[in-house]
């Protein structure tokens, strides 16, 4: 028995070593195989044909829907251009580099196919967050990789072999080689247009003493529109950029609105084009030093100037905000300005990148008919010759007939009338007359497009409910009594809020968020009529109470809390007593469907406003006042302050009985007890349409007040996000002069004395009056500065100026100067608000 079972395990040891052994020669034989299947030189070509497939499309996709990120807000959009964006280059270098390493099997189609995909790379978006700007030496060392790759593809061409193809491709490379520096120069030029910038600054902070100012007309209004880049000078004593070139090259609103051949909404354009420039200046750290009794009147007697019926344009006015905001976004994120600064060239080189595509494409087609190629190849050539024509020619159209385009025209219309004071005998009227066709075409052809979501984001914390799988894990539920299941899942006495509960509960909270509404006529109207009401002096809802004879409501208008919350605060009192009106006026209290359209429009106004300042205090809470992270902690506070007194999982009609039941005598220490009662409080209103122009008032003025802000980069990016209401309202008001809250709307005039530093630019400004036939002025007469005190209190982020400089500068002035002492040493530098780490260079 014993030798019969080791007889066993030998036989069975033998059997096992046989097994492997087998498997080892099967492995030993297939592998092999495999892999010289996935080598051969035909799954090469397959691979290489899927790549050059699958790289137009993504090009395609950020070339074509990049721009449509202004204006969505959507998920495919925002998500779908992050993953091409980031995959765009790696697919690239790498279709790129496997061309070069399988040259030998197809050199002539693969250095057709790498100049066509150069081309569609030149035609793509060029950053796709502000942070992108700023690393403008990595995408450098990427280019040099294209530019290599391309290079040694187009040596391994057959001349010989191909002569008439070589000869087609070798201009693409070249012009493709420059598209690729197109790509490249908008981050340059965002990044280090420091000059630029710097001469809108000094510009400015002399504009008031050009001349009278007259906001209704424009006269007198020397915002800057264009300029030669390369007429400046920065001399003694000044050491300020000046202007030198010839008055008629120097374009600015006033020249413009003189133009009465000009449609309203070319010169609007332009319009928003000059506050661009000064818009700019916050992002480089220049101060906005023009005088601010201009400002203000430019906004409130200019752009916000009443008709002969007494109403204000508002449509117009968030118009020429909303096209300003457009040219930003063009600046930072897409080719549009170094195109408009050199359009002649891109032109040009678009053009015959159109041409030499084009005759490639005849090429293609005659070599299928000769048969030196095979189908596929043909196929894949005239897809990608195609995509890159189709491209070039559909954004050279989408340019000309662009807002800079606009600019462009109107600029060159008014510098050959000021030169010839007629079209003939102009020998660029044609170009001028073609450009006017194509300006005219985008304008008519998209009268009500925007430029952003044009859409409020919605939030409502009170009509949060819970989904099944809430309901199940327990967490949304009042904290249990002794002997209560909490769930299915749980079983506790003590309370269910514990630390980890808060934030799975806050986190779902928080991303219910309601459908976005459209901006309405009656919003713009009501934010407008508020600014206008204020003039410009923000509170954070205050004014409009005591102007509505609410003031037993001020109280909800000033929590004893530290700065930085305070407005957060505030915002969520407000946003739960205005649920509880709209619930008790729209759905659960009595019949108001007689009250007439008033009540509607101040309901609508007011709701709309509620829950978009909730959405901001949850999803953007860098463009409200204060920290961040402040603003994140009050909102979580109050949702949990929401829960404990309101089961979510209640219907609104029970939560809206809860909260009408409790009782005015009770506590606000919380901030959802403090809305609450305040609710109670508006319901005491009996007038319900007065009731909500209270309301709508309130949120109207609130939104004013948290509009000012420092984080300009903050703002730059939701551009790209759709872009936000508060952003238009932020820029609104910087050119109002309101830079921050607590500001009065009119500060202390500027005290006029003579300056040696404008006696050029006044000789210019001379030489325009006498050619539009104004009056010549004196320096004595328009030009003055400002008092060291007065520019330091109108500017305190200058060089972190405190109360006690601009004491000392006011102490100062009273020393008697003699005048050609003050005149030698007068000096105004305009340096950056903050130091940068990026040196100071040309565009």
């Amino acid at each position: 028995m014993e030798f019969l079972f080791f007889d066993l395990i030998s036989l069975q040891l033998m059997y096992s070593l046989k097994v492997n052994a087998t498997c080892k020669l099967v492995k030993n034989e297939t592998a092999p195989t495999l892999g010289a299947l996935l080598e051969s030189p035909r799954a090469r070509i397959i691979r290489m044909e899927v790549l050059v497939i699958l790289t137009p499309l993504v090009y395609l996709f950020v070339a074509t829907l990049g721009s449509q990120r202004r204006r969505s807000t959507g998920w495919v959009i925002q998500k779908g251009l992050l993953v091409a964006h980031t995959l765009s280059f790696p697919l690239g270098a790498y279709t790129l580099g496997s061309m070069q390493s399988h040259s030998v099997v197809k050199s002539s189609m693969y250095s057709l196919w790498a100049v066509s995909l150069f081309i569609l790379h030149g035609c793509t978006d060029t950053s796709y967050r502000l942070d992108d700007i700023r690393q403008v030496t990595r995408f450098q060392y990427r280019h040099f990789l294209y530019y290599a790759n391309g290079w040694f593809l187009l040596m391994t061409m057959s001349v010989a072999e191909f002569s008439s193809l070589y000869l087609l491709v070798t201009p693409l490379y070249l012009i493709a080689c420059y598209k690729l520096g197109l790509v490249q120069a908008p981050r340059v030029l965002s990044s280090s247009s420091w000059n630029l910038n710097k001469m809108v600054a000094d510009y400015m902070y002399n504009e008031h003493t050009r001349g009278k100012f007259v906001a209704a007309t424009m006269e007198g209004c020397h915002y800057l529109v264009d300029w030669p880049l390369n007429k400046s000078k920065l001399d003694a004593p000044s050491y300020a950029a000046q202007l030198t070139g010839h008055v008629g090259q120097v374009i600015d609103i006033e020249k413009i609105w003189l133009c009465s051949k000009l449609d309203q909404e070319l010169k609007d354009t332009c319009l928003s084009f000059s506050l661009f420039h000064l818009l700019r200046r916050r992002f480089f750290g220049f101060t906005c030093g023009e005088s601010k009794e201009r400002a203000h009147d430019f906004v409130f007697k200019g752009l916000l100037l009443e008709n002969e019926e007494g109403v204000t344009d508002c449509n117009r006015v968030f118009r020429v905000i909303e096209t300003e905001l457009a040219f930003m976004y063009d600046f930072f994120f897409t080719k549009s300005a170094v195109t408009y600064y050199g359009s002649r060239v891109a032109t040009i080189l678009s053009l015959l990148s159109v041409i030499f595509l084009s005759l490639t494409i005849m090429w293609t087609v005659r070599s299928q008919e000769g048969k030196e190629m095979t189908d596929v190849d043909t196929v894949i050539s005239l897809f990608v010759l195609a995509s890159a024509a189709s491209l070039e020619l559909l954004q050279l159209l989408l340019y000309w007939t662009s807002i800079w385009s606009r600019v462009s025209f109107v600029c060159g219309y008014v510098r050959e009338q000021a030169r010839w004071n007629t079209w003939g005998g102009c020998w660029c009227c044609m170009t001028i007359r073609l450009n006017e066709f194509l300006a005219k075409i985008g304008v008519h052809c998209a009268p009500n497009k925007h430029y952003w979501q044009h859409k409020l984001g919605q939030y409502s914390l009170l009509n949060f409910k819970p989904t099944y799988r809430d309901k199940l894990t327990g967490y949304f539920d009042a904290p249990p009594t002794p002997g209560h299941r909490c769930g299915i899942f749980q079983q506790t006495n003590m309370y269910l809020f514990a630390k980890k509960q808060t934030n799975t509960y806050v986190r779902t909270v928080r991303g219910k968020h309601g459908k976005p509404k459209e901006v309405s006529a009656q919003v713009k109207k009501a934010l407008i009529n508020s600014l206008k009401r204020t003039n410009g002096e923000l509170s954070n809802g205050k004014s409009s109470l005591v102007s509505n004879e609410a003031e037993h409501l001020l109280w909800a208008c000033a929590r004893d809390l530290h700065s930085a919350s305070d407005t957060s605060c505030i915002i969520m009192t407000w946003h739960i007593a205005t649920w509880y009106c709209e619930m008790g006026t729209t759905r659960y209290g009595p019949s108001y469907l007689d009250e007439g359209a008033r009540l509607k429009t101040h309901l609508g106004v007011a709701t709309k406003l509620s829950k978009y300042c909730a959405y901001l205090v949850v999803h953007a809470p860098k463009l409200l006042p204060g920290h961040h992270y402040d603003t994140s902690r009050v909102f979580d506070a109050v949702a949990v302050e929401a829960n404990k007194f309101l089961l979510p999982s209640m219907r609104r009609r029970a939560k809206y009985e809860a909260l009408r039941n409790y009782g005015l005598e009770e506590s606000e220490a919380t901030i959802f007890q403090s809305g609450a009662k305040l609710g109670k409080q508006l319901e005491e209103i009996q007038d319900v349409t007065r009731r909500w122009k209270v309301l709508a008032d309130f949120w109207s003025e609130m939104m004013l007040y948290v509009a000012p802000s420092d984080d300009v980069n903050e703002h730059i990016d939701q551009l790209t996000r759709g872009g936000e209401l508060i952003t238009h309202l932020w820029a609104l008001l910087s050119h109002a002069g309101i830079l921050q809250r607590d500001q009065p709307s009119t500060p202390p005039s500027r005290h006029p004395h003579a300056e040696s530093t404008c006696s050029s630019q006044q000789q210019i400004f001379e030489q325009d009056s006498a050619i539009h036939g104004g009056a010549t002025t004196t320096p004595a007469d328009h030009f003055g500065a400002t008092s060291p005190a007065h520019h330091l209190a109108d500017n305190p982020q200058i060089s972190g100026a405190t109360l006690q400089d601009v004491l000392e500068a006011d102490r100062l002035l009273q020393v008697p100067v003699p005048p050609e002492i003050a005149e030698a040493n007068e000096c105004h530098i305009d340096v950056p608000e903050a130091s940068s780490s990026t040196q100071e260079s040309p565009p």
